[in-house]
């Protein structure tokens, strides 16, 4: 038979154990949901990352058309999302040679 001190002590290690069980348990399944979460974003990561080109083609064609039509609304959007559209002028093209003289090659 066991002695009161004894009884007391294997109760209370069985207490702690089923504690660490309980806690064990719910460690696992906040661990579960947190790889799930993270699976779904690297997923998301990996479709997203092939549509960077077509999201840029997307973007200078907006701009393109906006500055073609001089869309404010348009430019306004593409700034309020980060975006700065600067036109670029087409050089003018050199002038003529003024002291060249006929018939010079």
């Amino acid at each position: 038979m066991l002695n009161k001190w004894q009884y007391n002590l294997l109760t209370a290690l069985g207490a702690l154990a089923l504690m660490l069980a309980i806690a064990n348990a719910t460690l696992f399944t906040n661990n579960r949901s947190a790889q799930a979460e993270l699976a779904q974003r690297q997923q998301f990561i990996q479709q997203t990352g092939p549509l960077e080109g077509l999201y840029r083609d997307i973007v200078k064609a907006l701009a393109e058309m906006a500055v073609k039509g001089n869309d404010k609304q348009v430019l306004d959007m593409l700034a309020a999302q980060g975006l700065s559209v600067t036109v670029n002028t087409p050089d003018a093209p050199a002038p003529a040679n003024s002291t060249a003289k006929k018939g010079d090659k």
